[in-house]
This record gives structure tokens, C-alpha cells and sequence, in this order.
């Protein structure tokens, strides 16, 4: 959600999403405290757990002591947390007792408890005030089940801890700010987006604007003021009064209702995506194009002044939307368009598989793989097509026996090309 910001408020800037991390990042740790203590508080009922002594009351009584001391730590780290949370604001002199020895002998005239935080003068750390005093009230052999629980709560909510990344342009102000999320968390896509809301607040309050290098896109469209998507309105209609570009995109009354972004973690949830493996090898194949176009000379399918589609770059670039057109058909359940195939046969027909885009590909990207895979999904669904002009010039490029390779050269070439030229000077 890029922005751009007055240079001289850069700062301020910086310090408004750092304070949206630290918010976040102490809500997940409440979070993950409530886990933890849904857990707790079923251990002494759990017979397993029990301290290895000839007697059970005492072993009962020891697991229950446990217990409670646990929860006691969590309720005294979940209220300070709570009240931190609550004081970002308030003077840090007036918040002495929560801060700790070390936070409060930082403190400098003026300060807010969130300016210590910003600074890093006081941290609030899960693993050094719960994790660890934690493992060492349920320590011992029998409770080692215990410490591996508690990792594994603390990992899985941490995953959905959301933060605010940003990558700044020297000079002109731009801001990438990314706030990353998993796919399949419905209350983390949410809070991501109300997230982005205090973004464009926070920059209209800094005099920037929202229009940033990537400009305006689906996404950011509410932000705008009226009369700017009045104005762009009106300026669409001049320049493309056909609706050519960008069909709906920016205009009044447009939204996200037929905007989809593939969710990689259902597909691996589900594993029901039609040739779940083959995808995923050929999703694996392309996912680290730069899209430099360093392959576009070297390849033969690829004529500028005739089409956009055939160099390796765009074909990888149409290969990754006919694997996402084949994820939201699977994940939507609204069965497999045959359309998709279509496309697939398109991509893989336009490649003589002579490999030379590979040596000038930086991340060495092979197409010409690419294209044996692609085939070979088409013929494991049943779904190549036939195309008598394919089948021609791979036999010619594959033969080997002399009077093979001068048969196919008449036939595919001298006459197949004449053939060529007569048909385009009689369309002409």
C-alpha cells in the first residue's frame, strides 16, 4: 500500500507504523497468553502429567501447585501488558511501576511510555517474562510433553502476528508499506485491512498522498476523495471512451467483489487441487522470474512487431495466471473451465524447446522445461490438442536420419513456406 510522504515528515511517518507494530505485536501476545492458559488449565486434571511419587495425593497436589502458579504468571503478564497497551500515551514518569528498573532509568523529559518503546529502551519480550519462568515451573521428565505444547502454541499464534513493513525511496518520498498475511486467516485479512485504513490516515495527516509509485489500484480506491474519482471519471471517458483499459477499475461504484488472490496454504490444507504435484512443479519452475525480458532476443517464438505473448517472459507471466485460474476454479468449487486448458495448449504450442533462453536468464529458467512439463500435464488430463503444424516441426526437429531431415526440410519448410507467403499475399 505505497505512499508518499513530505520528505521532512518521513520520520513522523516511520514512527506512526512503528506504532502500529508495537500494538499488533503486544495484542498477539495477549493473544497467544489466552492460548496458553486454555492449556494450563487442563493439566491437572491429566493423569500423564503427574509427578512420579508413591503417593497420588501428593503427586495431585504438586501438579495443581503448578497449575495455579502458572496461571498467576500469566494473569500478572496479560494485566501489564494490558495496561502498557492502554498507556502508550501517557507520560512514562506516571507509568514507573510498570516499566521495570532498566526502562525507568531511560527515561528523558517528555517522554511517553511509547517513546520508550520506539527507542527500545523497555521491551516486552513473551519468551523472557512467560516462556522461560514458564518451563521452569513445569519442569522434570514427565512434563518435557508440556514444553513442546507451549512451542507450539506460541508458534502457531505467532504466525499470526501482523506487522507493517516499509521500503523507502531515497529522495522522493515514496513508501512501500507491506503488510504481509497469510491467505487463510479470515480475522487476520480483516485486521490487516483496518490496518491499511490507518495507513491513508495517517498519511493524509502527514499532507501525503496515496497515489504512490504503484498507484491508486483496487485496493485503495475508497480512500480517494469524491471529486478526484469524479475528475479521473471524466478524464477515462475522453481517453478511452470504448472502456478499453482497465474495464471498470477506478471508476465510481467499483469494488473488490471480483478480486481473488490465490491462497497457496488452502491448496496445501485441501490437497485437492487437480494434479496437486504437477502444479506445484510448475509453479516451482517459473516462481523466480525477475520478468527482465533478457530472454526475449534469444527466443524464436517471439516476434515484436507481431505479438506480445510468445517471448519465455510473457509466457511465464501467462503460465502463472492459468495455474491461479486453475487454483480459484478448485478452491471456489466451480469445477475445471476447459478454457484453462485451452490457454495451456496456446503457451505450451508457442516453444520450439530449443532452450537458448536459458543462458541469458539470471535465475536460470529453462522455458523450454517448462514446456515439456506443461505438455506432459495436457497429456496426462487427456487435454493436448493435436496440431498437424506442431507435430511437424517437432518431427523435423527431432529427426536424425538423413533423408528424414531432407524430406521434412521440403516438405515443412520449402513448400510449407511458400504455402506461407501465398496465403498471406492472397489475404492481402
Amino acid at each position: 500500500e505505497d505512499v508518499v510522504i513530505p520528505l521532512e515528515r518521513l520520520a513522523e511517518y516511520a514512527a506512526g507504523i512503528e506504532r502500529i507494530n508495537i500494538e499488533h505485536s503486544i495484542r498477539n501476545k495477549l493473544d497467544i497468553i489466552d492460548a496458553v492458559r486454555d492449556y494450563v488449565a487442563t493439566l491437572a486434571s491429566c493423569p500423564a502429567y503427574r509427578p512420579d511419587t508413591e503417593n497420588a495425593e501428593e503427586a495431585d497436589a504438586i501438579l495443581s501447585g503448578k497449575e495455579r502458579a502458572a496461571l498467576d504468571l500469566l494473569d500478572r503478564a496479560q494485566a501489564r501488558w494490558q495496561k502498557l497497551l492502554a498507556a502508550l500515551d501517557e507520560p512514562a514518569e506516571r507509568q514507573r511501576d510498570l516499566l521495570g528498573h532498566a526502562a525507568a532509568a531511560c527515561i528523558q523529559p517528555g517522554d511517553s511510555v511509547l517513546d520508550l518503546l520506539l527507542r527500545q529502551d523497555l521491551r516486552i519480550s513473551y519468551r523472557a517474562e512467560v516462556e522461560r519462568p514458564l518451563k521452569s515451573i513445569f519442569i522434570g521428565r514427565e512434563l518435557e510433553p508440556v514444553h513442546v505444547e507451549l512451542d507450539r502454541i506460541h508458534r502457531d499464534n505467532r504466525s499470526s502476528r501482523l506487522f507493517v513493513a516499509t521500503h523507502m525511496h531515497a529522495g522522493d518520498g515514496n513508501v512501500h508499506t507491506n503488510i504481509p498475511v497469510n491467505s487463510n486467516d479470515y480475522v487476520m485479512l480483516q485486521a490487516a485491512d483496518r490496518i491499511v485504513a490507518r495507513v491513508m490516515a495517517l498519511a493524509a495527516r502527514l499532507d501525503g498522498v496515496i497515489s504512490g509509485e504503484h498507484g491508486i489500484g483496487i485496493t485503495k480506491l475508497q480512500y480517494l476523495a469524491p471529486e478526484t474519482v469524479t475528475a479521473f471519471s471524466a478524464y477515462k471517458r475522453k481517453v478511452d471512451p470504448h472502456g478499453h483499459f482497465n474495464r471498470g477499475k477506478l471508476l465510481p461504484g467499483a469494488d473488490l467483489t471480483r478480486a481473488w488472490t490465490p491462497s497457496l496454504r488452502l491448496v496445501q490444507q485441501e490437497a485437492i487441487i487437480l494434479e496437486a504435484s504437477a502444479l506445484g512443479e510448475l509453479n516451482d519452475a517459473i516462481r523466480h522470474c525477475l520478468r527482465c525480458g533478457k530472454c526475449k532476443p534469444v527466443c524464436a517464438t517471439h516476434v515484436p512487431r507481431a505479438n506480445l505473448l510468445y517471448s519465455p517472459r510473457n509466457k511465464i507471466l501467462a503460465t502463472g495466471l492459468i495455474i491461479e485460474a486453475f487454483l480459484y476454479e478448485e478452491q471456489t468449487r466451480r469445477g475445471i473451465s476447459l478454457r484453462h486448458f485451452e490457454e495451456m495448449n496456446d503457451v505450451a504450442d508457442h516453444c520450439t524447446v530449443c532452450h537458448k533462453c536459458l543462458s541469458p536468464c539470471p535465475v536460470d529458467i529453462d522455458f523450454g522445461d517448462v514446456t515439456v512439463r506443461m505438455r506432459q500435464i495436457l497429456i496426462d488430463r487427456g487435454q493436448k490438442r493435436f496440431s498437424p503444424a506442431t507435430w511437424l516441426s517437432m518431427a523435423y526437429l527431432n529427426a536424425t536420419d538423413p533423408a528424414t531431415v531432407r524430406f521434412l526440410k521440403k516438405v515443412v519448410i520449402d513448400w510449407g513456406y511458400a504455402a506461407q507467403r501465398l496465403g498471406h499475399t492472397f489475404a492481402r
